[in-house]
Parts: structure tokens; sequence; C-alpha cells
């Protein structure tokens, strides 16, 4: 069964498991190296309001429902409480249990809660939570840890978990096709962030793999197809801003008010 994880929980061992330890391993250390990263908590604030400012209310002044997926240690999940409001129904998703220990010690609101499973296993999730439409959903740097053959099931996925009408935002570098961002990104990755990996005892493996998975990732051409193929409406990019200008990117997605039939 999918839960709510407790600290005492151990790492996952399902598939992707692999990946999840070497998340585990980079969690003490997670924070303070995006600390180090320039604007890296201003593009998860912008992205957050970006979307919460589309998002149709609830009657009656309820709380937005929102999911957070591929919470990590809670950075998301704190840019969506800032824009939505501390009284925001928020789930936060993700495999890492080392990751989610992190983010279940900072202190939340009532409506915050963490659940440790694999973004495939999303309806599953929703299902077990007893989890109705949400008002919109956001995964910051989650698709391209996704196996290429499953992303559109993932994406199909979201949405399903998405009222009609909601929206969506992805957030993650994407440099494909780009050969100024892509020396860019191979640059900071390789110049920056895996030494600064190395002295702050960071776990450079899952930096090694940052740098790779990025330049593997879709293309931001891809990634709309795959919106697109999913039923997704509106879709509207934005680029970040300095060195990550063409290298980071949010796309907005809209659920339509009717799905096609």
């Amino acid at each position: 069964m999918l839960r709510k994880r407790s600290a005492a929980d151990g790492p996952v061992e399902v598939r992707g498991g692999r990946l999840a330890d070497e998340f585990d391993r980079a969690a003490d250390r997670y924070d303070l190296l995006t600390r180090l990263n320039p604007g890296y908590h201003r593009a998860l604030l912008t992205a957050a309001r970006d979307l919460v400012s589309r998002l149709p209310r609830r009657g009656g002044g309820e709380p937005l429902v929102l999911w957070d997926l591929g919470c990590g240690s809670g950075l998301s999940t704190r840019a969506l409480l800032d824009a939505a409001g501390e009284d925001a129904d928020v789930v936060g998703l993700d495999a890492s249990g080392g990751m989610l220990s992190h983010a279940e010690a900072k202190p939340w609101p009532e409506g915050v809660r963490f659940v440790q499973a694999f973004a495939q296993d999303l309806p599953k999730v929703a299902r077990e939570q007893g989890r109705a439409e949400a008002d919109g959903a956001f995964a910051a740097y989650l698709l391209r840890n996704v196996p290429e053959e499953q992303r559109d099931d993932v994406v199909a996925a979201i949405r399903d978990q998405v009222r009609p009408g909601g929206w969506i935002a992805l957030q993650d570098y994407h440099v494909k096709g780009r050969r100024v961002s892509t020396a860019v990104w191979t640059a900071v990755c390789w110049g920056v962030v895996m030494p600064l990996s190395v002295i702050v005892r960071g776990n450079p493996a899952i930096y090694r793999y940052l740098w790779r998975s990025v330049v593997d990732n879709d293309s931001t051409t891809q990634l709309e197809a795959r919106l697109e193929r999913a039923g997704l409406t509106d879709v509207r990019w934005r680029t970040g801003t300095g060195w990550q200008r063409g290298i980071l990117h949010t796309v907005m997605a809209r659920r339509p008010d009717a799905d096609p039939a």
C-alpha cells in the first residue's frame, strides 16, 4: 500500500530504486546546494505564482487543492504555499525516502502531507488517498527522471488528477537541440556544480546523473507534443533568467473544461 511515510521507513526498493537511493544519499546536502544556485528558488516561486494565478477558485472560499509531484525536500511545496496561501491542501509525492525525511522535518501547516511513491503510481496514490480532482499540479524536475517510454502515461495521469479547467505546471531543464544551451549547461555542471558537490559532500554521483539526464531530456518540442497527446491545451512557455536563459523552462498547460469524447 502507498501511504504517508515516516522517517523510520527504509529506502524505496522497487523499480527505479537505484536512482531513488542516489537521491537518498544526496538529501543531506540538497538544500544547501540549491541555495548556491542563483535563481533556483526564485524560479520555483515564479512558476508556482503563475500556476496559482490561473486556477479557477472553488466556491465558498475553500482552499486550493494541489499536487506537488517530485516534491523532493519540499522546496517546491514551500513555493506552492507561498503562492497559494497557508490554507492550501497540498500533497507532495516523491520516490526518495531520504528527500521526504527532510521535507517532513520542516514546519508545515495542517493541509500539507507527503507520500512516498513514483510518479507512475499517481493514479493509485490518488485512489488510496481518497483524493478528488485537484485544482492544479506542479511538477518541477520530474519527467526527466521518468523512463522515456512512460512519460506519456505520466503526463496523462497528471491530467486526470486535475479537474476540468485546472492547470498543470512543469518546470525543468531542456537543452536538446540547442547547442549553446547544451554547452552552457555542461560548463556549469562540470565546472561548478560537481566540484561544489564534492566540497560539501553532496553525493557527486547524483549530479553527474543530473548533467546526463538533462542532456538526454525531452526537447521543448517533444514535451509540448506529449502535452498535446494528453489532450492539454493553452500551452504557454517561459524560460529562465541569467545563466538559465534557454536552459530552464516552465510550461503551463490546461485541462479543457470538457475533455474530447
